[in-house]
């Protein structure tokens, strides 16, 4: 069974967030509520000072998302690469499976 313990988090100035994670996955949701509040409030109190709180936290949201499927992109593309490689090794004169 997971090893799960309930933390809560805030993101925004909004209500208190009450979460169930792995115990392993407690630093990462700390630091996700860091990163996802420090971006807020700079853009909230600088960039975007002028827009509704609810617009800047769409484009954190955003932001976050494109970084996202960013880096899920770069890992299909090594996962490609990786099979490339497999299979250039794998016919390496030589090297070849009986």
């Amino acid at each position: 069974m997971a090893d799960k313990q309930n933390i809560t988090i805030q993101l925004a100035g909004q209500p208190k967030i009450p979460l169930a994670v792995e115990r392993s996955d407690e630093e990462l949701a700390r630091r996700a509520e860091k990163m996802v509040n420090d971006l807020w409030h700079r853009w909230a109190t600088q960039t975007f000072a002028a827009e509704p709180q609810l617009k800047v936290m769409a484009r954190v949201a955003f932001q976050f998302a494109m970084l996202y499927l960013r880096n899920e992109r770069s890992a299909d593309e090594l996962t490609k690469l990786n099979d490339e490689l497999n299979n250039l090794v794998k016919n390496l004169p030589g090297l070849e499976q009986h």
